[in-house]
């Protein structure tokens, strides 16, 4: 809660005084189209041990040791005379043949199933052909080995190898009973029996042999794997720890140093200095709070994508306002290169992919001491539904070592700075950037030399929104909420105060009340509100229960849950499910209250 009140005066102050400094032209350093070595980050760089079990490609192994078997066999049964068991043979192998082909342009899904069906039927068929004497029936008992090789049993819980095992048992039943109940159709000679039955005894009792090493060589590598895996587990969470008490502690120490000095020194300058010096602590603590809360939901693959009906150009200028003022406090130039194209309405998640660009700007203010930053936006494809646009963050920073391109990417990796000889960042931004374009079907590329800066570019394909570009034309103009009405519901006065005096600067009308009890009353004799926010847990009835009573009552009304409650992707689904079109977490940044309160008043004007 003293967090909570600290960055929200620290931003009161920003808001009312409102201040504008004029820039100097920044010293700009050529980025260089040099060779620069290009990453891709996909999912499986952030994972080493995606799959430690390599099931997929045991499955092609099972299906290529099936198909050169029974080349052997087919060549060996026509060396004695035996065509057609051999033309069987061959008809099977063409089989395996074709199924391993299809499983590689992925249009069948299980290989394995399919490979011991057809297995398994020409055993049945051998036996038809050749009789109980040449003794087919013992390739079952490798198969039975191979089993549990080729399924992980961990994530199907047994049902995919009593499916195997079963279909091994039944046709093992009907090959017996068909040497009991059927001649079969091949003319031995005793030459031609012994060999086969010797021939199929070495086979299947090597093929054995092989399968139960390989059995024990895959579970130790799969033992060894994961213990691997615990001690990197265990490193990581160490790693986590003493970096994240160093980056908290870190801007802690300003604060408290500071609240100090402001009670020994009253001049207007020192102060002004020290309020600067405040919110750039607490920005710093407040991004690190919301990586590792983000970082959490992704190790519980609790992170989704929401789009909702946005401008796509105007999401990218939002993107970067927060960092203007950083980056001309720096002295760095601040580019912007949008397509026209881009202003679109769009289905996107605004919050995600604003999460992306402030990591991936924050690391570029971090490690960018002057030049410039570029964001750029170019427009490749477009159709009758969606549109294709390349988006990429540039800088002319200290760049990556190309045996660190790789490595920034991992969870807890810091930069190494050569001149202060300390690790910089918490290691978890860009992490969290890759897993959020992951579930938007995109991945982060990485261009940079050392000494040369870096860009990070993706690219996002978004289906236009219903209301295309009628939405924007109903979208109020302007960095005010002049003219709106505002209930705002909160029980504690320091958040209170703080909020309604940020909206005031705003030019909003702001109407208060304590609980919501109060707030209905409140809006019974008043319901001409444009918005409401709520906090969720207050004395006499919280929000939980008063969201109900407003749905019914007044359902025009847009009302946003404003809370300091650690909200996961569940607990914002129930929100929303309740009622509540929007969460906004406390402590907030001036602008982002500003945007989440313009976006669903520009909503709700729309669907009037």
């Amino acid at each position: 809660m003293h967090y909570l009140a600290l960055k929200a005066f620290v931003n009161l102050d920003k808001v009312t005084k409102n201040e504008h400094s004029e820039s100097q032209p920044p010293v700009e350093k050529n980025f260089t189209d040099k060779y620069r070595r290009v990453i891709k980050v996909d999912d499986k760089h952030l994972n080493p041990l995606f799959d430690l079990k390599d099931v997929s490609k045991r499955a092609y192994q099972l299906g290529l040791a099936a198909l050169f078997t029974g080349i052997g066999i087919s060549i060996y049964n026509a060396y004695l005379g035996l065509y057609a068991s051999s033309f069987l043979v061959a008809c099977f192998c063409f089989a395996i043949l074709m199924v391993i082909l299809l499983k590689y342009n992925d249009d069948i899904k299980s290989l394995t199933t399919f490979i011991i069906i057809i297995v398994c039927g020409l055993i049945i068929w051998e036996a038809v052909l050749e009789g109980i004497e040449s003794e087919q029936y013992l390739f079952f008992f490798p198969m039975l080995v191979a089993v549990p090789i080729i399924v992980n049993l961990k994530q199907t819980q047994y049902r995919e190898s009593i499916i195997y095992i079963s279909i091994i048992v039944v046709s093992f039943g009907v090959t017996i009973l068909i040497d009991k109940y059927v001649n079969h159709l091949e003319n031995f000679t005793e030459y031609q029996i012994l060999k086969l039955a010797s021939i199929n005894r070495i086979i299947t009792i090597s093929s054995t042999i092989v399968f139960a090493v390989a059995y024990i060589f895959f579970e130790k590598k799969y033992i060894d794997e994961l213990m691997e895996q615990s001690n990197q587990v265990i490193e990581s969470r160490t790693q986590f720890l003493a970096t994240m008490g160093h980056e908290l502690r870190t801007p802690l120490n300003g604060i408290v140093g500071v609240i100090n000095l402001l009670k020994q020194d009253n001049t207007p300058a020192q102060q002004e200095e020290y309020l600067q010096v405040l919110k750039y602590c607490s920005d710093h603590m407040l991004q690190q709070v919301n990586n590792i809360l983000d970082f959490n939901k992704i190790e519980a693959n609790k992170l989704e994508i929401h789009p909702i009906e946005l401008n796509l150009k105007q999401l990218l200028l939002n993107a970067s306002t927060p960092f203007a003022a950083l980056f001309h406090e720096k002295g760095l130039e601040l580019k912007m290169e949008i397509d026209p194209k881009s202003d679109v309405m769009v289905m996107a998640d605004d919050l995600r992919l604003i999460q992306v660009f402030n990591n991936l700007f924050s690391n570029a203010l971090k490690f960018t001491e002057h030049g410039f930053v570029k964001l750029e936006a170019v427009c490749k494809n477009t159709t009758g539904k969606s549109i294709e646009v390349e988006i990429s963050v540039e800088d002319t920073g200290i760049g990556i070592d190309p045996k660190d391109q790789k490595r920034i990417f991992e969870t807890f990796w810091q930069v190494y700075d050569e001149n202060t000889k300390n690790f910089i960042g918490t290691g978890l931004g860009l992490t969290i950037c890759v897993r959020l374009l992951k579930l938007m079907n995109s991945n982060l590329v990485l261009v940079s030399e050392k000494g040369k800066g870096s860009k990070f570019s993706f690219n996002l394909t978004l289906d236009y929104a219903k209301t295309r570009d009628q939405f924007s034309n109903k979208a109020k103009t302007g960095d005010n909420l002049l003219g709106t009405r505002i209930l705002l519901v909160e029980d504690n006065k320091i958040n209170m105060m703080v909020a309604k005096k940020i909206l005031t600067g705003f030019e909003a009308a702001v109407t208060c009340a304590y609980d919501g009890k109060e707030a209905l009353d409140v809006l019974e004799k008043d319901p001409g509100f444009d918005i409401i926010l709520m906090d969720l847990e207050m004395p006499v009835m919280n929000g939980y229960t008063a969201i109900f009573e407003v749905r019914k009552l007044y359902p025009d009304i847009p009302v946003i849950a404003f809370t300091a409650s650690l909200v996961d992707q569940k607990m914002l689904s129930e929100l929303l499910a309740s009622g509540f079109v929007d969460c906004m977490l406390k402590p907030f940044q001036p602008h982002q209250m500003l945007a989440s309160i313009k976006k669903h008043l520009f909503k709700a004007s729309a669907t009037a």
